[in-house]
């Protein structure tokens, strides 16, 4: 499976995650507002009620009055009745309707009668004090009046009453046989039950149907439709219908932006993430040429498009990172061949003076020729020379390895560097190295015997390289927290390629005019003696001749 596939489809996973818990959170979110409006415009039926929920619905005013809470008022009055407040004695202490339509107060048979009726309810609050809900439906209203004015024929009065109440009444039997529509349009008769039933819901009656026994057995029934019918169940279906619908649209919407938002993402961000990747897998590859995406980076400029700029640290440090495996992968591939060189050149230098020491061994113990003393000893001479070279291969090996992990002790000294120079001069027997020169007052701290070795190395290698006569100079340089000594000759120059592995081990010029001898390792020696006196070495050369400076700590708080 190509990269391409495999972010497109991990996209993809974490696009259908995301929209699955987009899915549960916002149906949680629909169904908890759903609940909230249904709550908020519910309907209560006061009937339902008990009497602690209407304890905080009446409080004792300052002058030892009474009076109900709006919610109450506001409650009674969408249950088409009154709420009172009355004490034990049936004194009404507060009401709904201002202008207390109703009576004073009540006698036990007037409440017994009402409860009978089911047109009053009573709650019990404690402390001789009770909640009355008394039902003043326009149907029992109606009915009231029918009754009361005991007549065969209905008023004009009573008539208009009925229609403004878009009331019907009607005469049943004792049976429950419907005899007569006394008033209003003719719709299904009820049966007996339906005239004494009534929901337990209020909410949930369509009609609202008052019922009383005239004197002669039949039944006066006013039927008046119910203004605050609203039944569940088609409510809650009808509401699931829309929540269905509703759910369904927002989801649609959601999901075509979310696949126009997830191209975006992948035009937007993707395709720099594939870029960086392939780019990677390029490095991985020992490839370390840039890509040329012409949709992502400018070719005129070379830098990444304006929309893409917030890459561009990224891209930068993958060039950057490019040029450092470039660069390291040309070091090893240089060290490499400095190895083989090395190892080349050291076999070679181990194996002639074997050969030499093997061949002189081999003539001395032939019986085939009677060598002179004078020959044997020359042969001796030989053979020791050669092993004095192979003692001293081996002993700078060592050297250089005990440099490499800090076994070799330094024994450090305080010296004026140019007066040391001056004694090292006077000691040794180069013709062409010149009296130093420089600063008088440059203090360092060194070991003398291995800093000597150090410039036996430089200087002898100068010596080494130069034509005859060419003049090598020591030079000191005080600078502000360092001293600097510069091995200076006039020679002709080292080649780059052989500059660049100057102090590698077992590594020479081929700008030699005498004849090659020493160990190769004398560079690279002087350079870890300088580094473990906290120094540092450079070369600089051209056609004009060569200059080595080595940096020193100074030692001198008096410095010019």
């Amino acid at each position: 499976m190509g990269l391409s596939t495999k972010m497109t489809t991990r996209f993809l996973a974490y696009f259908f995650v995301f929209y699955a818990v987009l899915l549960v959170v916002s149906i949680g979110l629909i169904a908890y507002f759903i609940y909230d409006v249904m709550e908020s415009n519910s309907y209560t039926d006061i009937r339902k009620l008990d009497a602690f929920e209407l304890e905080s619905d009446f409080k004792m005013n300052t002058n030892g009055t009474y009076h109900l809470s709006q919610d109450l008022i506001d409650s009674a009055r969408e249950n088409n009745g009154l709420v009172q407040l009355v004490n034990q004695n049936g004194k009404v202490l507060a009401s709904s309707e201002n202008n207390r339509d109703c009576c004073q107060s009540y006698t036990i048979a007037e409440f017994v009668n009402m409860t009978k009726t089911k047109e009053a309810f009573v709650w019990d609050q404690g402390n001789g004090l009770f909640i009355v809900f008394i039902e003043k439906h326009p149907a029992t209203q109606l009915l009231s009046l029918i009754v009361q004015e005991n007549s065969e024929s209905l008023s004009d009065d009573i008539k208009k009453k009925l229609a403004e109440a878009d009331a019907i009444f009607e005469i049943y039997s004792p049976e429950g046989k419907r005899e007569q529509v006394v008033f209003g349009p003719t719709k299904q008769a009820l049966s007996g039950i339906e005239i004494l039933a009534s929901s337990h819901n209020y909410a949930e009656r369509k009609e609202v149907v008052a019922s009383r026994v005239l004197d002669n057995g039949m039944v006066a029934v006013v039927r008046v439709n119910n203004a605050n019918y609203n039944p569940f169940e088609p409510a809650f279906i009808d509401g699931m219908k829309k929540f269905g619908i509703g759910l369904l649209l927002f989801h649609l919407i959601l999901f075509f932006f979310t696949i126009l938002f997830s191209f975006w993402i992948g035009t937007r961000f993707g395709r720099p993430v594939l870029y960086f990747l392939k780019r990677i897998e390029k490095l991985a590859k020992q490839d370390y040429q840039p890509l040329n995406d012409r949709k992502l980076r400018n070719l005129k400029t070379g830098r990444l498009k304006r929309k893409y700029r917030v890459y561009e640290n990224i891209d930068q440090s993958l060039s950057e990172l490019a040029e450092t495996l470039e660069a390291n992968e040309r070091k090893i591939k240089q060290t490499e061949k400095l190895r083989e060189d090395w190892i080349t050149g050291l076999s070679h230098d181990l194996k002639t003076p074997l050969s030499s020491i093997f061949g002189y061994s081999t003539m001395i113990a032939s019986d085939e020729y009677e060598w002179s003393a004078a020959e044997i000893k020359g042969f001796a001479k030989t053979m020791q020379e050669k092993s004095t070279y192979m003692n001293a291969l081996i002993e700078d090996l060592t050297y250089t390895y005990q440099l490499k992990n800090n076994a070799i002790t330094l024994t450090k000294v305080d010296v004026n560097l140019l007066e040391f120079l001056e004694m090292y001069v006077s000691n040794v027997v180069w013709k062409d190295l010149q009296k130093p020169q420089g600063s008088i007052s440059a203090q360092v701290s060194i070991d003398p015997k291995l800093f000597e070795r150090v410039l036996d190395n430089l200087v002898g290698n100068a010596v080494k390289h130069t034509p005859d006569g060419t003049k090598v100079i020591l030079i000191v340089e005080q600078k502000e927290d360092t001293v600097q000594l510069i091995i200076q000759d006039e020679g002709q120059g080292i080649p780059k390629e052989e500059l660049e592995n100057l102090f590698n081990r077992y590594y020479r010029g081929t700008n030699t005019t005498t004849e090659v001898s020493g160990t190769g390792l004398g560079l690279a020696i002087a350079k870890q003696l300088v580094e473990a006196h906290d120094g540092k070495i450079f070369v600089e050369s051209n056609q004009n001749g060569t200059k080595v400076t080595i940096t020193l700590p100074s030692n001198n708080t008096n410095a010019n």
